[in-house]
C-alpha cells in the first residue's frame, strides 16, 4: 500500500506505509517462561548486588588477616632498646653564657629512647658552678638522664665536692643519687662522708652543695677533729640565734 503525504510549503515526499503486524494472541501472552529462563533472568538482575557483596566480603577477609591493619591507631610503643652506643666518650653541656656546666665521661654508653636514659660503664660526672666550685662523681656503673639533670651511681660510687679555701667533702657508698644541675646528692643506703680527718657513717644522707649542708639519717657514727667540731658548733650557734 502506498500513499502520499502532502506537507504545506514543502516539496512532496513519498512515504510508504507497511501494514501493522498483528498483535500477539492471548495464548502467547499467557505462556509462562520456563524455569531456566526465569533463573537466568533472576541471576542477571541480582548479579551487580552479588558482586558488591562478594567484593565487600573479600575486603573484610583481607583486612582481618592482615596483622595490625585493623588495630586502633595510636602512638607507636617504643621498646627499651638502645638506639645508639658510644665508646670512650666525653659529653659536655653548657649554660646560656657558654660556660661549661656538666660533663659526663665513660668507657661505654648506651642510650635508650623510651625513657631518655644513658647507661654508662666507668662513669665520671663533673658539675661546675659559676663561682668555680666543682662536684666530681665516679662509679663503676651509672645511669643519667639525657639532659644530665639526674644521675644514679652504683658500685664504688664516690662524689667529691670541692670549693676554694675549704676542705673537700667526700661521699662514698654503693648507691648515690646526684642532681648535677641542682648540685644536690642523696642516698637511702649506707654512706661514708669524709672532710679532712673527720668521718661520718650513716644509713642515709642528703647534701646540698649550694649551702654545703650535710644531713645524716639513721644510725650515725661520727669522728670529728677539733677544727671541724668547732665549725659544726659555730653553725649550730648561728642556727639557734636565727631562731630567736
Amino acid at each position: 500500500m502506498k500513499a502520499e503525504l502532502h506537507i504545506p510549503d514543502l516539496p512532496e515526499i513519498p512515504v510508504a506505509l507497511s501494514p501493522l503486524s498483528p498483535p500477539p494472541d492471548d495464548q502467547q501472552r499467557r505462556t509462562p517462561l520456563s524455569w531456566p529462563v526465569r533463573l537466568r533472568e533472576s541471576v542477571v538482575g541480582y548479579l551487580p548486588l552479588m558482586l558488591m557483596v562478594a567484593l565487600a566480603l573479600g575486603t573484610w577477609l583481607i583486612a582481618k588477616n592482615t596483622p595490625g591493619l585493623l588495630a586502633p591507631s595510636g602512638p607507636a610503643v617504643v621498646k627499651h632498646e638502645a638506639d645508639y652506643t658510644l665508646d670512650d666518650f666525653d659529653l659536655q653541656r653548657f649554660d646560656s653564657t657558654g660556660a661549661l656546666k656538666v660533663e659526663i665521661q665513660g668507657q661505654h654508653m648506651q642510650h635508650f629512647p623510651d625513657d631518655d636514659i644513658m647507661e654508662v660503664e666507668q662513669i665520671r660526672v663533673v658539675s661546675t658552678a659559676p663561682d668555680g666550685r666543682r662536684m666530681i662523681a665516679t662509679a663503676q656503673h651509672g645511669r643519667a638522664r639525657g639532659d644530665s639533670s639526674e644521675v644514679w651511681l652504683d658500685g664504688q660510687a664516690q662524689i667529691v665536692s670541692e670549693a676554694e679555701g675549704q676542705l673537700p667533702i667526700q661521699m662514698n657508698g654503693e648507691h648515690l643519687h646526684a642532681f648535677p644541675k641542682l648540685r644536690q646528692v642523696d642516698s637511702k643506703y649506707m654512706v661514708l662522708v669524709r672532710q679532712g680527718d673527720s668521718e661520718f657513717n650513716s644509713d642515709g644522707m642528703e647534701y646540698d652543695d649550694n649551702t654545703r649542708l650535710l644531713t645524716l639519717h639513721g644510725n650515725v657514727h661520727a669522728l670529728m677533729q677539733p677544727a671541724l667540731r668547732k665549725s659544726v658548733a659555730d653553725h649550730n650557734a648561728e642556727k639557734s640565734a636565727a631562731k630567736r
